[in-house]
């Protein structure tokens, strides 16, 4: 219980402000007592503490969208609890100023001073965070959607409901950052209801980013304007609503904030509290300014001055909803008459406390790695003591409740494992025992295989946690031949991901393709769309002894060795020439020796005690891998050079959209069969499925090249095109370039293919998103080739396509 009293000789109240309606706590209410000049505002939890010189006569509480309220009598020794009236209100832009909007001027000495004030633009800081989600549901708010859930006041469902929240987590981190970019984040502590094993304790870190000073604000993985950013004055209707003053004599300005009427764009909504003392934000409350379906959230975070001269986030929230159910105003049934409402469903709420603030810590780069977030190994197993040292609050009774029983169930039904199965599952693979079944393996479709069949797998961490042994079978149903095919691998080193590893296939891969490390075999990522068009490959029977390892953080590298003997695709024939005559190959070995890399600067990492899991990274990425072809060595029969290249880019430009670039490039220094060559990547039907980074309109296999410079270049505008409640398809257009070259073509005998040294050009416009199932979107698109391979018949050179598209 909050108490009022007396103390240092000052007349001292604590109290609580929450909403009326729903009795959730309001964040940033500015509380001031006896009409005086200076005062305090609530934190995240509505609380407040306020001291006065004098004994209190009155205290007003004013927040915006909310009635004003003065208090006058208080209950004595008890906390002070308060209840705001919420007040409708709209941010119409017929507002006459004087002179110019006074906002903006705050606005932009805000953003003149965004670098002084970004915590991130310090050289260095630590901090200790205690963090704490918590998801549930209210039978009130449940009532909103469906009255017939709950019929009468003693529901069972009700009275659970209000015992226990669905799902909580807390966790304790330390959090260490150095300019520019350098952070390390280590979880010395986890919980989380119904589990062990702490696979979702970097949920709450990811939700929002403890700053706000950033171009982009990211909510819910989605990129935001930053209504604090060059510009935005343009694009945003700032009103000045109010003006406080605190105790140092500074002016707090009380900002509301949205986009302006006709313009389009990814923008927030919510309030500033700008204070005058450098200009630096003190309170923000953001959320999507666009009511949409699905998860949305709404984020605040309150910043205190530390060491009198720098302001740091001390406290963030993150309030988790269902957005777009219709609501009844007569019936309470969803979607139902003409007085229906779109609503908010709140689920989830995330609070972060910062503590033990150090802004001249003494730190090296030797302490950062690609590890950003890392569990340690004992962090599940802290004693209550620990955690009552860290908690704001004790356990409510509610959240007890939760804890207790939600343990009780996981044990019974062990729900570690039930999460490791849907992680395994969104990997394609389907534990089973000491085994997991490779989805991949079980079905695929090919324009050469046709229905491929098979079953494969390989043992998991049940087994052993060091070695891995797998194999496979299969037969294509077209190509009415079985694979098959098995492999070692042996982890070495799990800190630096070192792996040696040995297999052995029979199987079959495209002519002309080119692979590079860690690509991903998952059906659901779109650029595999294209393995659906292949038509032309090669059997091959294959052994590889292979070493992987992680170096300088940022690199990847992979070292093989290895020998393989490919059949020619059907009459195809390689003109060479023998001691004492000319040779006609239609079998061909190779003796080979790779090497390569993957090089992601600065991408971070999650660590947990099972998994790794990459956070992206804001920088290109660079692929690269060496083939060497040895004649005379055990078996091989060709000696060459073979380079290849691949650089992929994206980056966000502010009320345009995501533009992303792909660069490709081979080199082969040597004369070889057509099978391991380029073949264009080519991706042609008159309609089908849309595969990103090949040529729409390129025939397969219609160029052929030993050397080669592709170039896909893609502009997504998003929304920003046309959007509105029922229908806000995405825009992306595209073009794409490639050269290439051919030494000796006279030696590819029986087969049919162009050079392309003459440039290919080709360009595309998709409407992504025309038809929303949730699961997926589907979109249309056409695509048009032009320039020195264009066809005279001008219909020739569309493809027209089916996009899809995941949401995750």
């Amino acid at each position: 219980m909050f108490t009022a009293g007396v103390l240092n000789a000052q007349h001292c109240l604590r109290g609580k402000v929450v909403d009326a309606d729903r009795r959730n706590p309001l964040a940033f209410v500015h509380v001031l007592v006896n009409n005086g000049e200076s005062g305090v505002t609530t934190d995240i939890d509505g609380k407040f503490y306020v001291c006065s010189d004098d004994p209190p006569e009155n205290i007003r509480f004013s927040y915006v969208g909310y009635e004003t309220y003065v208090m006058e009598d208080f209950p004595g020794d008890d906390a002070l609890f308060v209840l705001l009236e919420p007040v409708e209100y709209q941010l119409h832009e017929v507002e006459v100023f004087p002179t110019e909007n006074p906002a903006h001027r705050i606005i932009n000495n805000a953003v003149e001073n965004r670098k002084l004030n970004d915590p991130e633009s310090l050289e260095a800081f630590t901090y200790n965070s205690y963090d704490k989600m918590i998801f549930s549901l209210e039978p009130d708010s449940l009532m909103q959607i469906d009255s017939m859930v709950f019929d009468t006041a003693d529901s069972e469902t009700r009275e659970f409901l209000e015992k226990h929240h669905l799902f909580m987590m807390e966790s304790v981190s330390e959090r260490k950052y150095m300019r520019p970019g350098l952070n390390k984040e280590e979880v010395i502590a986890t919980r989380i209801s119904g589990f062990k094993d702490p696979i979702f304790v970097f949920l709450i870190s990811q939700m929002q980013s403890t700053s706000f000073y950033e171009e982009r604000i990211s909510i819910s993985d989605k990129n935001y304007i930053n209504p604090i950013s060059r510009g935005s004055t343009g694009k945003y209707f700032f009103l000045l609503r109010d003006t406080t003053y605190t105790d140092r004599g500074d002016s707090v300005f009380i900002i509301s904030y949205r986009p302006r009427k006709k313009t389009n764009f990814d923008g927030l909504r919510g309030v500033l509290s700008i204070n005058s003392n450098n200009w630096a934000i003190q309170n923000v409350i953001a959320e999507p300014a666009r009511k949409e379906s699905g998860i949305s959230m709404r984020i605040e975070q309150m910043y205190e001055m530390i060491d009198k001269e720098t302001w740091f986030p001390v406290q963030l929230k993150t309030e988790v909803y269902v957005g777009g159910l219709m609501v009844s105003d007569s019936t309470l049934e969803v979607g139902v008459g003409s007085d229906s409402t779109n609503v908010d469903f709140p689920i989830g709420i995330g609070k972060s406390y910062i503590r033990d603030i150090n802004l001249n810590p003494d730190l090296k780069r030797r302490h950062f790695n690609h590890i950003e977030v890392e569990v340690m190994p004992d962090a599940s197993e802290k004693d209550e003591k620990f955690w009552e040292y860290y908690r704001i609050d004790s356990l409510s009774f509610k959240e007890k409740n939760t804890y207790a029983f939600l343990d009780s169930i996981g044990d019974e039904y062990n729900f570690d494992e039930v999460a490791k199965t849907f992680e395994t599952l969104l990997v394609g693979e389907i534990p089973w025992g000491k085994f997991n079944l490779d989805l991949d393996e079980f079905i695929h479709y090919n324009g050469y295989e046709g229905l491929y069949l098979g079953l494969g797998g390989h043992t998991n961490k049940k087994l052993s946690r060091w070695f891995r042994l797998g194999g496979y079978w299969g037969y294509g149903f077209k190509d009415k031949t079985a694979k098959y095919g098995g492999n070692l691998n042996l982890l070495l080193n799990r800190y630096r991901e070192l792996e040696a590893g040995f297999s052995y296939d029979f199987n079959v891969m495209e002519s002309g393709g080119v692979n590079f490390y860690d690509e991903r075999d998952n059906i659901l990522y779109p650029e595999n769309f294209r393995d659906f068009l292949i038509k032309r490959m090669n059997l091959y029977e294959r052994w590889q002894a292979r070493v992987s390892f992680r170096a300088l953080n940022w690199f990847k590298v992979h070292l093989g060795f290895g020998e393989s003997a490919k059949e020619a695709y059907r009459d195809y024939r390689f003109g060479t020439v023998g001691e004492n005559a000319s040779l006609m190959l239609n079998e061909f070995r190779f003796t080979e020796l790779t090497a390569g890399f993957r090089f992601a600067y600065q991408e971070k990492f999650v660590q947990t005690m099972n998994t790794r899991v990459s956070l992206g990274t804001k920088f290109p990425i660079v692929q690269f891998k060496y083939t060497r072809g040895f004649n005379d060595l055990l078996n091989g029969e060709f000696e060459y050079d073979r380079f290849d290249l691949q650089i992929d880019e994206s980056f966000y430009s502010k009320y345009l959209g995501e533009t992303k670039i792909r660069l490709r490039a081979g080199y082969i220094d040597g004369n070889i069969p057509y099978c391991n060559l380029y073949n264009g990547n080519g991706s042609y039907r008159s309609f089908t499925i849309f595969a990103p980074f090949s040529f729409a309109t390129m025939r397969m296999n219609e160029f052929l090249s030993n050397k080669y410079l592709a170039l896909y270049l893609t502009h997504n505008f998003g929304e920003l095109l046309i959007r509105n409640e029922k229908f806000s398809p995405e825009f992306v257009i595209s073009s794409n370039f490639a050269i290439g070259w051919l030494d000796n073509p006279g030696m590819h005998h029986n087969s049919d293919f162009k050079i392309m040294d003459k440039g290919y050009f080709e360009s595309g416009l998709l409407i992504n998103d025309l038809l929303n199932l949730q699961i997926y979107q589907l979109g249309l698109g056409a695509y048009y080739r032009y320039g020195p391979y264009a066809y005279d018949q001008v219909m020739k050179n569309f493809a027209w396509k089916l996009s899809i598209t995941f949401p995750f």
